[in-house]
């Protein structure tokens, strides 16, 4: 059977699973204004999703869809700029801004679930404290890195002696005042941790739900968000309508629209274009602009009526590609020798000419720039093969003494865009320095299993921020003495300067020094060459004209509560 048969009969057979099962749909209510209940939206992850726990989840893939599973306390309105009360309902700081007391909705539940056996499942201090307490700890599933209990009162010495599930104390910053109010104290004034708690990574999850499942939660999410859990394997997931959801619309319809979210894991980005194409998906993510004249087909079968009406839409890029070393495995433990592949890396070539303009290339500092990160000071990388190969030659490398092979990890296919510029690169780093290079393409499981056992030298990373600052970028490298978390597949900078510069820009409130002190950290960080950014990479989508409302964040994200489908007139 054709490859593109079998996909458009298995969205059929969900299709009609959601309508069978989920017998509490909302097609038959009628909806107040221009909107639209009922349907299923269908889209696409290119990697496997391994966990739906916002604490667990380390890619843009899976927090893609844990973000409709659950909840923050804050979110982030980022045509505005600014923060606004989610599941908070009322926040008050006091005078020195070292503490923030948080009153909850009274009015949000859980997704009903057996955990529960009868015992209430409405949100409450106590989940909210769970959930920070866990994300200041060390266990295996946390993987929120420094962020949270750097800040937090207590969080440091809670990171430092927890291991498992926080204990009934927790950290002693984070204190229950009743049922719906928790106080949270911070070690210094941090001028941004409203929006550091809009990241996805700290929705609010149920402790009735983690003490009931345990480490199983990650298969078994139970969140307050507009919709729950039904199916989740290696090849689809499905999340169907949260019918007491606390949200309506300002026509005081109860959100969300849509009855389901099916998600279908395919690999090859041409399958998915294809099935794009026969209107067997709505949505489509990370798509390469050599592909979007494609979309559209030919003349003749628009003459036809076989095109599909859809729109593009573009958030600017705030992902940044890079590769990594191994800096702690030789070759790449000498500086030299990371700095010479530094000194060939084309990235106006590999942008322009191997992407066809796809991104921007980074050829200023790591952080992509931004309303709220100004690089320009910055100086421009520059190419010199002559120097890199004097670097090659003072590292011991000669004739005698050749480069050795090294592996380069690419999580993805070798149709993905990554693919193209990393083996433009490696071509370059032949041709100009004799190297040659082996280039694995895998999942981020065996990434990062290669990285922890040695076997990568070089890998490929793709980095978008928790939450709208360069905080979130340049914590990746903060790496204080008390701060176990680690990112496998993040190299770690061990730097005084950097470390304090960074402490500093947290706690500074003018946004012009603390701009400063960011961009110090930024050239700290490539004058170390442990990483080598390459593209900022703008997130561009595709969507049916039936899908309605729908908008893409510059984080990647897309919130689908009030999205819904309609016929074309």
């Amino acid at each position: 059977m054709h490859k593109s048969i079998k996909i458009g009969l298995f969205f059929i057979a969900i299709t009609l699973f959601v309508f069978y099962f989920f017998k509490n749909g909302s097609a038959s209510i009628e909806a107040k204004g221009p909107v639209h209940y009922g349907d299923t939206l269908n889209f696409v992850s290119s990697v496997p999703i391994e966990y739906l726990f916002p604490l667990a989840a380390t890619d843009i893939y899976a927090h893609r869809v844990s973000s409709q599973i659950f909840e923050t306390l804050f979110i982030q309105d980022l045509k505005k700029d600014t923060v606004l009360p989610n599941l908070a309902k009322t926040y008050r700081f006091s005078k020195d801004r070292k503490k923030i007391i948080i009153g909850l909705r009274d009015d949000v539940f859980f997704h009903e679930d057996i955990c529960f056996r009868g015992a209430s499942n409405k949100l409450t201090a106590y989940d909210v404290k769970f959930t920070l307490d866990f994300a200041c700890s060390h266990h295996p599933l946390n993987n929120s890195g420094s962020a949270l209990f750097e800040k937090i009162k207590g969080g440091k010495e809670f990171n430092l002696k927890n291991n498992g599930v926080p204990n009934e104390e927790g950290v002693k910053g984070i204190k229950i005042i009743d049922d719906l109010t928790i106080e949270i104290s911070l070690n210094e004034a941090f001028v941004n941790f409203k929006k550091l708690l809009t990241s996805s990574n700290y929705g609010i999850f149920s402790k009735i739900a983690y003490n009931f499942y345990s480490n199983k939660i990650t298969r078994h999410p139970i969140g307050s968000g507009a919709f729950r859990l039904s199916l989740f394997d290696q090849k689809k997931i499905l999340l169907t309508r949260n019918n007491t959801y606390w949200k309506s619309d300002k026509f005081g319809n109860k959100l969300p629209y849509l009855d389901a979210l099916n998600v279908r894991i395919i690999s090859n980005k041409e399958n998915e274009i294809l099935t794009f194409r026969n209107n067997t998906l709505d949505l489509l993510f990370e798509v390469p602009a050599e592909n979007l004249s494609g979309l559209l087909g030919n003349l003749q079968e628009a003459q036809q009526g076989k095109t599909v009406p859809h729109r593009v839409l573009v958030a600017p890029g705030t992902r940044i590609s890079f590769l990594a070393f191994n800096c702690n495995k030789k070759p790449f433990d000498k500086p030299k020798v990371r700095q010479a592949f530094e000194l060939v890396l084309d990235r106006d070539r590999l942008c322009f000419e191997i992407l066809n303009g796809e991104g921007t290339p980074a050829n200023k500092g790591f952080v992509p720039p931004s309303p709220y990160y100004d690089n320009s000071k910055l100086s421009l990388k520059k190419l010199d093969v002559k120097l890199a190969q004097s670097l090659l030659k003072a590292a011991g490398f000669n004739v005698n003494k050749p480069f050795p092979k090294i592996t380069l990890y690419i999580v993805g296919t070798k149709n993905s865009l990554s693919s193209h510029w990393c083996a433009a690169y490696c071509q370059d780093l032949k041709k100009d320095l004799g190297i040659t290079i082996n280039i694995v393409y895998c999942d981020f499981k065996t990434r990062d299993a290669a990285i922890k056992n040695k076997k990568a030298d070089l890998w490929k990373v793709g980095w978008v921020a928790d939450y709208p600052d360069p905080e979130s970028y340049f914590n990746l490298f903060y790496n204080s003495e008390n701060n176990k978390s680690d990112q496998m597949s993040i190299p770690r900078l061990q730097n005084i300067a950097y470390n304090t510069a960074f402490s500093k820009a947290a706690m500074e409130t003018n946004s012009k020094k603390r701009n400063e002190l960011f961009v110090y950290c930024d050239k700290i960080l490539q004058e170390n060459y442990i990483i080598l950014p390459v593209v900022i990479d703008d997130f561009v989508a595709v969507i049916n004209l039936k899908v309605r409302n729908l908008e893409l964040n510059p984080l990647g994200l897309v919130n689908f509560t009030e999205v819904y489908k309609k016929d074309l007139k």
